[in-house]
Parts: structure tokens; C-alpha cells; sequence
């Protein structure tokens, strides 16, 4: 008999099933809003509530950097996955200490603000930094912000107003905070160095500035969300009587706050003066013992017990101010790219770079002891398999989950200072040594052997004509295999450094690409005439060479009145931010590029003056940057505001051996002094600059052409002369230039620094195509104006030069009835004292537009291809240049000979065009793709054999997720890839070439591939014509060539 169905059953249970539905909405509906964070205040002090509930801060200043990064590194750009594995291995550490609130410099993703709090119960302070180290106005960096400049409080009061309405309702925000010690700002230099704290208030009246800013910005800020709590990061109390008088809106006082192990008079100061609770946005102890020389837990772990637990003296209901609320412990783990910030990355350095004696551990008179890469609670460690660098706990990180456990507004105060002073340190500082131990890198040992890689490629290539008469047999096969091992040593406190082995094996036989380790390969050399089997023989194969060489090598010795700092094949700066006005130092950082050709540069050492010598540098070696002579320079620089320099450099010797590109002449032997100021007007910059150079050359006789007649002259002291200014400016919105450069006929310069990366001093961009040149003999006036229109920038500028004296002319030798005219060939550096060559006569005119919504992370940083966070940004722009007169002839170095040699014919006068753009995209899926068009009409940089060129040329990058590559590109009349195609005019009807890479773990986030370990594949193909080099095309024998390689590399 068939059951009936309980219809009242049913009915309860659609009852019950709809208000779990209801629950559950009304539940989602609560973990998507945000809570509601005020200040409370009553007769025992202060504290901050969130929906009611009191939330004493138990924070950390948190930032995730890697090793080899600093701070331009951006988590948010990485795959989700990678994001959210590197907050679950942060966050749970921080949870298991008891941590409720973080700080961070970057700003955060509302999306991973919300996951911290709801997955961790961790809030984030929403910190906008509000110009602190520097802000884009109209397209221009200004590295000092003007906090009286109406349009710089403009701009800034529109940038937080934005990330108020970013993170309004967003779950997780405890509050807005704005700056960071900025009123140290004003005093302090404008780059990311610490100093020591400004003593005494300088600075009022531009401090006046900033507070009402301050004011302005937290007004706009309540009228967007009037929930909100704001509150500033001073640098301690400076200026407390402004924050008083002008930031009358302020709910919370921030405040970064250095004094040692306690804070003295501050709680009162603050309860009489300004009645606010206080938040400290930054304190702690470093880790790192200077006087003693060694990493130091114990002193680090009881300065912050010692913290806290005034903090929690001083909080609500301990019969004391009651005004402390918390703060943020700086910081929770180290930074190892706070010392030099772009240099030695990858080195945990020890320099201490400021002094603060409140700190007794390691303090000595007149000595610096606060180490900046040494502050975290966790300890940077290497990299994981999922790769992420991991925080490893030092004895504070213990010691601090002990007392973040204790609710101080639950406990008296005699309860909590007994539970605080029971603490085992013994113990915890045992934990926090035994993680160091353990690591899988000790820091700083005196010796250690820090990595390496291990790679091999199989590399196969044939000609067209090869394939013709043998197929797939005629295929040569070949194979390859190289090892680095990294070294670094730390013997004292003064002495640090490290160095790289390099070991080959086998050297493949590339036909299509020139790499690092082609060392190894056999070449044939002239050498002197011996007789072999009866016939004479003036040529000698070299086979075995150089299979075990030192890559590179930095040592470092620091003392108080200098550091000595030697370096062999490792990046090194120009000086043209520090008063080298005309380049003479150049910058040599494409170390890839220069492995291609085994060349060693920079090579040498350089003093740095400290204290009463502080400004003075001394540079010498046998090859500086790359393609240097030996050299010693000496540069002066000081002033702060108004900067003044002198640089002398003087060449001790010609290079007796080859070490730049195939091609290129070895530089002649010279001297140069040069004077610089740099001064600011307002907003104006004003540079100004003179030269003397090649004074050793005066009275060297050269000819020149004139009406029909060959002169010969002589230079005079005039020659040796040059002056140059450049005046930047603003017109309305716009930033514009003007320069003049006047160059005597020996007063040859050094690299002008106008080609790619970054700003100049005046604040513009330096990207262009302008034909700029080192060379002296000219008259040359340059200008632009870069417009800026919301994220786009269009910057038109236009160069104008005319020599004093023009190229020689061809002319053959004739005779005239009894007189022998012995003719005239264009000049060459090494036979004549000067010689017409990039500096000839140009009338040149361009104009670059570039979009770019995310200015931060600036377009024209050399690194943007994997930095830039917007989801697109480009350019594009075209240069058009009339040279309306011939060169004298170019140089190129015959290697066999080992001297330069002269092409013997300058280039034509020609006019010439060039238009390129270039694309970055990012997606959410962190997938990064960079495209580069170029076309152009240009002349070959030596031979005037052959026509001028017009080429197309596309190339494009992909990342995939991070962890694929393919590469690309497609050439069409284009001169080969590296340099010396374009010298000798040799071009390729078609170029292509295809790269697939595969990161293996640990994976690599950084901005090149090259730290991991990874596998690929890579394609070369180019046809040939008669344009093409002779060996290789063979009068028509080749149409086409290619090769195939199959690479590995681990890391270790």
C-alpha cells in the first residue's frame, strides 16, 4: 500500500529551507559591507572601535619585495594565483602573532584588502603618500614637491580624493593615512636615502603648507565618506603646534616615532597639546649590531618588548594618558634594497646610513648604526617552490606573538607588565637564531658560495645551398654547456663583496648569433711569419681560449671618511645627475649586451668621500665604462638647492686591445675639464655648462676646404672650448626647454645622455631621436615643449647645428703644368685632430605622443616592459632630419691587425626619417605583452658603400602567466641585429625570429627570466641578397639561412 506524502512536513521544511535562505543573504549581504571605525573617548583615555568593538592595533609595516627587486616592484601585476599564495603564507604568520592591522606603502587592491580581513581578520590603513618622494605634474617628475604650488595641492587633493572613493564600503579598511614624514621631506634630500632626523623646525613656514594641505585633503576626503577616520604620518612631533593650528579636522594622530627603547615625553605632549589618541605609523629596532658587527636578535626583540609595552601603559584605562591606540611595527620583514636602491639587490648589505643614539645597543659617537635593510621582525629568506620568498621569524616576531595576545584593555597594568616581563627571551631569541641557522642561506657569512647555474644548448644551422645538395644531412649539430658559480664575502664589518666564476664546456658553432661564452671558440690571428713545411705562414688558429674566467666581481670598503668601492664587469651609473653635464662618465649597464663581445667593462675602482669630503669622487681604471681608454676622473659636486660640480678626466693610456663590438675604433687618447651649475628659479631650472678638452692637441695642424683652396691650419687654445645651457620652463600646463650648445673644434664631450631612459634635471623626458653627438665643432640650438592632456603627453621638439669648420671633401690628386696638387681626403680621428662624423650639419625635428594612465610606473623607465601596471599604455612619434652636408670618413677596428682603420669615404648629405612605436598590455590573468613597430629611411653609421636604407621592422613579447614566453620578431631591408650590420650597410630581405621559453620553479617574478630556471626552444631564418654579407650569401650560392636551438638552464 503506497505511503501519503506528510504534506505538514514539507511545509515546515520550506519554511525552514526559505529563512536559511534569508540568513545566509543577510550574512553575505554583512561580509560584503564595511564596518564602521570611530574614535571613543571618555574620562580613562582613548580608543578606536570597529562596529563597536574595540580594536587596539596590533599592526606591521608590510611589503612583499624579492630579492633582486625595490622598490618599483609590484605584487598586484602578478597572476591571481601568485598573489593569493603569497598572502596566505604572510598572513598566516601574521595571524598565529596575534596581528590585526597592517600598513603598506603600495597601494593595495581593494579586492586583496578585503580578502585579508575576511580570510585573516586583518585590516589594512590605506596610506596615500601625497607627493612624499616626488610627483607627476603634467607629465613632468618633480622629485621635491612644492606643497605652496597651487596646482601641486590641486593635483594632490584630486589623487586622494580618488582613493577615498576607491576604497569607500570596501571591508578591511581601517582608515585613510596620509603622507609619510613629510615634514622630514621638506629638509631631506629628494631621493629614497634616510638620513639622520631633522633637529629644531627649519622649515616653518613651507611646513605651513603641508598642514593646511593636510586640512584641505581630509575635508575633501569626509565630504566622500564621511565614516571614514583620517589621520597623517608625521615624522615624530615636529611641527605640533601646526598640526594644531591648521589640521583642526584630524580624528587619529599618526606618527613615526624613532627614540629607542621608550618614547619619553610624547603621550603627554600630545594629550596637553593636541588632545588626540596616537597611532605610531612607524618604530622598532633593527636586527643588525653595528658596533659588534653581527646580526643581533635579542637587542631587536627586547627594544620592541620594551615598546609595547609602554604602549600598552600608556592605552585606555591604565590610569595613564590613555591616549596610545596601537601601532605599526616597522617592519615585518627586511628590505634588501634600501642601501643604494638600485644597486647590489641581491646583498643583504650591513651599511648603517644614519645615526640615532637612543638606540644603545650599537651606538657609538659619531658613528652611523642604524642599518635600513635590517628592521623586519622576519627575516627575507630565499625562495620557495611556489616562488615566494619566505619570512622567516626572528626572536621578535615570538617575543611580539606573545604580547599582541594580551588585550590591554582587559588586563591592569600591573597584570600586563608582570605577563610582558615573564616573556623567555632566552628562549625566543634560541628560535629566532636556530631559523637563521636553518635557513637556506646564512646571512653574511664571511665566505660563502651564494649560487649559480648550470645551462646547455643544441644548436643546429645550414645554408640554403647546403640543403640543396646534402638535405637534412647537411645540417651542422653542435652543443654547448656553461656553469656560473656565485661567491660573496663579508671577512670585517668594513670589507664586503662578491664575485662569479664562469666555466665552459663545449662552445656550439653559431653562425646567426653572437653570445656570451663565444670566448671559447677558435680563431685565427696574424702573427709573426714562421715557415711550415717550407712555405711561410703569418696566421695562427687559437683553439682552447679562456675556458675558466671570473664573470664579475664588486668589493667594498667603508670607513667614516670615505668608501672604496672596486668593481670588474658589474653595472655602474653615469654621473648625469651629479653635475656631469656633458657625459663624460658614461653609463655602462647592458651587461648582456656587452657579454656578447667578452668585453670586461667597467673595470676599475672609485673613491666616495664621506664627512669633510663628502661631494668628492675618484674614479680610475683600465676601462671605466665600455670602449674607455684607461683613465683616471675626478669630480667635485656640491650644494643642495643650486648644485655646482667639476670633473676632470684625464686618459693615462690608449687601449692596446679589443673589447668593444666588431667595428668599433678604439677610442683615441684625450683630456677633458668641465664646470656645471644646476640652479632652480621656482619652477625654472636653469643648466649651465663649460668644457675644455683635448688640450693636447693644440698646435696639430689640420686641412679644410675653402672657396676652391685646401688650407692648412693649426688649433689654437680656442678650439679646446665649449659652453652649453639648457633652460626648462613652464608655459601654462606644459613644460618646455631651450639649449645652445657651442663646441670648439677639439672640445669633445662625452655621451649626452638624450637617447632613452628617465628624465632630465629640467624635468623632461629624455626619450628622442634627435641627433645628439659628443663631438665638438658645432653650434647647435635645441628645443621642445611637452604638452600634457590627462594621460596623454605630446612632446614636439626640433634640433638645429652647423659645424665651424665642414668635412673635407674627396678630391683626387692633379697636376697643373709643372704643379702636383696632392688632393684632399675627408679626415679620420686617428690621422687628424678632428674629424666631421655624427656632430655634421642636422636640421632635425620630431614629435612622441605617449599614453600612459599609470604615471608611477613611468613609460620611459628603462625597465617598464615588465614594471608597467596599466592595462595599456603606448607611443608613437616620428623624427624627420636633413643633413645637408657630407661627414668625413668613419673608423672601424681591424681585428686582425689589432688598429683602426678608415673607410676612407665619408657619408653623403641625406635626409632621413624614422617613426617607431611601442605597446605594453596587461591582463587580469597575467598575461604581459609588449609590441615594437619601427620603420625608417636611415644611413649606415660607417661605410658610405651602399644606398640608404628603408626598413620595417615588428618585433613582440609575450608573458604568459609569468611562466611562458614566446618571443618574436620580423624584419624586412633591415641591417642584422648587432651593430656592426649597420657599419659595414649590410642588410637581409627578411629577418625572422621565434623564442619559446618555459620558467621551471622556483619561478621568476622579477623583469627578466634570466634568475630561474627555465627550458626553450628558439629559431633564427634570413634570406639573402647582394646586400647581404658577402660570406654568406656567396654571389648568389645562399638565399637563405637559419638556425634552430634547444636551450636548458638551471638555477641554484
Amino acid at each position: 500500500m503506497a505511503k501519503f506524502i506528510n504534506m505538514n512536513w514539507i511545509n515546515n521544511l520550506s519554511v525552514i529551507f526559505t529563512a536559511l535562505i534569508i540568513m545566509s543573504a543577510s550574512l553575505n549581504v554583512h561580509a560584503r559591507s564595511a564596518d564602521i571605525v570611530t574614535t571613543y573617548k571618555d574620562d580613562m583615555g582613548w580608543k578606536i572601535q570597529v562596529s563597536g568593538k574595540d580594536h587596539y592595533v596590533k599592526g606591521v609595516v608590510w611589503g612583499y619585495t624579492p630579492r633582486g627587486e625595490n622598490y618599483t616592484y609590484s605584487l598586484w601585476n602578478k597572476p591571481e594565483q601568485h598573489i593569493k599564495d603569497v598572502l596566505d603564507h604572510e598572513f598566516t604568520l601574521m595571524k598565529a602573532a596575534n596581528i590585526n592591522t597592517i600598513r603598506a606603502f603600495s597601494t593595495i587592491p581593494p579586492k586583496w584588502v578585503t580578502y585579508a580581513y575576511e580570510e585573516y581578520g586583518i585590516m589594512t590603513a590605506i596610506n596615500p603618500l601625497m607627493g612624499r618622494y616626488g610627483l607627476n605634474i603634467n607629465g613632468v617628475w618633480t622629485p621635491q614637491t612644492n606643497y605652496a604650488d597651487p596646482l601641486t595641492r590641486q593635483i594632490l587633493i584630486a589623487e586622494v580624493a580618488e582613493i577615498v572613493k576607491k576604497y569607500k564600503g570596501v571591508p578591511g579598511v581601517i582608515m585613510v593615512a596620509l603622507g609619510n614624514e613629510s615634514n622630514y621631506g621638506l629638509e631631506w634630500s629628494a631621493d629614497f636615502e634616510i638620513e639622520n632626523l631633522p633637529e629644531g623646525e627649519k622649515h616653518k613656514e613651507k611646513a605651513k603648507y603641508l598642514y593646511s594641505l593636510y586640512h584641505d585633503v581630509i575635508k575633501v576626503g569626509k565630504e566622500i565618506d564621511p565614516d571614514r577616520l583620517f589621520s597623517i604620518v608625521n615624522g615624530d612631533l615636529q611641527y605640533m603646534d601646526l598640526i594644531k593650528e591648521y589640521v583642526t579636522n584630524l580624528d587619529v594622530l599618526g606618527s613615526n616615532v624613532y627614540r629607542g627603547i621608550g618614547f619619553t615625553d610624547l603621550w603627554k605632549r600630545v594629550d596637553e597639546e593636541l588632545d588626540l589618541p596616537v597611532l605610531f605609523f612607524e618604530f622598532g629596532a633593527d636586527a643588525f649590531n653595528s658596533k659588534e658587527f653581527k646580526e643581533d636578535q635579542a637587542s631587536q626583540a627586547i627594544f620592541l618588548r620594551g615598546q609595547w609595552q609602554e604602549m600598552y601603559n600608556k592605552s585606555y584605562g591604565n590610569g595613564q594618558e590613555g591616549n596610545s591606540v596601537g601601532g605599526f611595527v616597522f617592519e615585518w620583514r627586511d628590505e634588501w634594497w634600501k642601501y643604494k636602491q638600485v644597486e647590489f639587490l641581491d646583498e643583504h648589505n650591513t651599511n648603517a646610513s644614519w645615526a640615532n643614539g637612543g638606540y644603545t645597543y650599537d651606538h657609538v659617537e659619531g658613528q652611523n648604526n642604524m642599518n635600513e635593510e635590517w628592521w623586519g621582525i622576519m627575516r627575507l629568506g630565499p625562495k620557495n617552490g611556489q616562488g615566494i620568498y619566505v619570512a622567516e621569524p626572528r626572536a621578535a616576531y615570538y617575543v611580539l606573538g606573545e604580547i599582541w595576545a594580551i588585550d590591554p584593555y582587559k588586563q591592569k597594568t600591573s597584570v600586563i607588565n608582570t605577563d610582558i616581563q615573564n616573556i623567555n627571551m632566552d628562549l625566543y631569541t634560541l628560535k629566532g637564531e636556530v631559523n637563521m641557522m636553518k635557513s637556506e642561506s646564512e646571512e653574511k657569512k664571511k665566505f660563502a658560495m651564494t649560487g649559480g647555474s648550470l645551462s646547455m644548448e643544441f644548436v643546429g644551422n645550414a645554408f640554403s645551398s647546403e640543403i640543396k645538395e646534402d638535405g637534412e644531412d647537411a645540417i651542422d649539430n653542435s652543443n654547448g654547456q656553461m656553469v656560473f658559480v656565485d661567491f660573496e664575502f663579508n671577512p670585517t664589518k668594513d670589507i664586503t663583496g662578491q664575485f662569479s666564476i664562469n666555466i665552459l664546456g663545449n662552445v656550439p658553432n653559431r653562425t646567426m648569433e653572437f653570445l656570451y661564452g663565444d670566448r671559447g671558440r677558435s680563431y685565427t690571428t696574424i702573427a709573426e711569419e714562421e715557415i711550415i713545411d717550407g712555405t711561410s705562414v703569418n696566421e695562427k688558429t687559437i683553439n682552447d681560449n679562456e675556458r675558466v674566467e671570473i664573470y664579475d666581481y664588486n668589493g667594498t670598503y667603508t670607513s667614516e671618511t670615505y668608501d672604496l668601492l672596486t668593481f670588474y664587469h658589474t653595472p655602474r651609473y653615469h654621473w648625469g645627475h651629479e653635475g656631469d653635464f656633458y657625459g663624460l662618465l658614461r653609463e655602462t649597464t647592458d651587461m648582456a649586451g656587452q657579454d656578447i663581445w667578452n668585453s670586461k667593462a667597467p673595470f676599475g675602482a672609485e673613491f666616495q668621500g664621506k664627512a669633510y669630503l663628502d661631494g668628492m669622487k675618484f674614479l680610475f681604471g683600465p676601462e671605466v665604462y665600455w670602449g674607455a681608454n684607461p683613465k683616471a676622473m675626478l669630480k667635485y659636486q656640491f650644494g643642495s638647492k643650486d648644485q655646482y660640480a667639476f670633473i676632470h678626466s684625464e686618459d693615462v693610456a690608449r687601449k692596446d686591445d679589443f673589447s668593444s663590438a666588431p667595428g668599433s675604433a678604439v677610442a683615441i687618447q684625450t683630456r677633458q675639464t668641465t664646470l656645471a651649475s644646476i640652479n632652480k628659479f621656482g619652477s625654472s631650472t636653469l643648466e649651465l655648462g663649460a668644457i675644455m678638452a683635448s688640450t693636447e692637441k693644440i698646435d696639430d695642424e689640420y686641412s679644410r676646404y675653402e672657396n676652391g683652396n685646401v688650407i692648412v691650419d693649426k688649433i689654437t687654445f680656442e678650439d679646446t672650448l665649449g659652453f652649453k645651457g639648457r633652460y626648462s620652463f613652464d608655459i601654462g600646463s606644459s613644460r618646455a626647454y631651450l639649449g645652445m650648445n657651442y663646441g670648439g673644434l677639439v672640445a669633445d664631450g662625452g655621451d649626452p645622455l638624450d637617447t632613452e631612459y628617465g628624465y632630465s634635471p629640467g624635468g623632461t623626458i629624455i626619450h628622442t631621436a634627435l641627433p645628439y653627438s659628443q663631438y665638438g665643432n658645432k653650434k647647435e640650438v635645441d628645443l621642445g615643449v611637452q604638452m600634457v592632456f590627462g594621460s596623454v603627453t605630446i612632446f614636439p621638439r626640433a634640433l638645429y647645428r652647423d659645424n665651424l669648420v665642414d668635412a673635407n671633401p674627396s678630391i683626387p690628386p692633379a697636376t697643373s703644368g709643372n704643379i702636383l696638387s696632392t688632393g684632399l681626403s675627408p679626415r679620420n680621428r686617428d690621422d687628424d685632430a678632428f674629424a666631421v662624423l655624427d656632430n655634421r650639419e642636422a636640421r632635425s625635428g620630431e614629435i612622441f605622443l605617449t599614453y600612459d594612465p599609470t604615471p608611477a610606473t613611468s613609460f620611459y623607465d628603462w625597465d617598464n616592459d615588465r614594471r608597467e601596471d596599466a592595462d595599456f599604455a603606448f607611443n608613437i612619434g616620428a623624427n624627420y632630419t636633413s643633413y645637408p652636408t657630407p661627414t668625413d670618413a668613419n673608423q672601424f677596428f681591424f681585428r686582425p691587425s689589432g688598429t683602426n682603420a678608415s673607410f676612407g669615404e665619408g657619408l653623403p648629405a641625406e635626409d632621413v626619417w624614422l617613426a617607431k612605436s611601442r605597446m605594453v598590455m596587461n591582463t587580469d590573468g597575467g598575461t604581459n605583452v609588449i609590441l615594437n613597430l619601427e620603420g625608417g629611411f636611415q644611413q649606415s653609421t660607417g661605410t658610405a658603400e651602399g644606398p640608404t636604407r628603408e626598413y620595417y621592422k615588428a618585433g613582440a613579447k609575450f608573458w604568459l602567466t609569468n611562466d611562458h614566453i614566446i618571443e618574436g620578431y620580423a624584419y624586412k631591408d633591415a641591417w642584422g641585429p648587432y651593430d656592426f650590420y649597420r657599419q659595414f650597410n649590410q642588410t637581409y630581405p627578411w629577418q625572422y625570429k621565434l623564442d619559446y621559453a618555459v620558467l621551471m620553479g622556483p619561478y621568476s617574478w622579477a623583469t627578466s627570466p634570466g634568475s630561474t630556471s627555465k627550458w626553450g626552444v628558439r629559431g633564427l631564418y634570413r634570406t639573402l641578397d647582394d646586400q647581404s654579407p658577402d660570406d654568406e650569401y656567396q654571389d648568389g650560392k645562399n638565399s637563405y639561412m637559419f638556425e634552430i636551438i634547444a636551450y636548458m638552464a638551471f638555477t641554484f
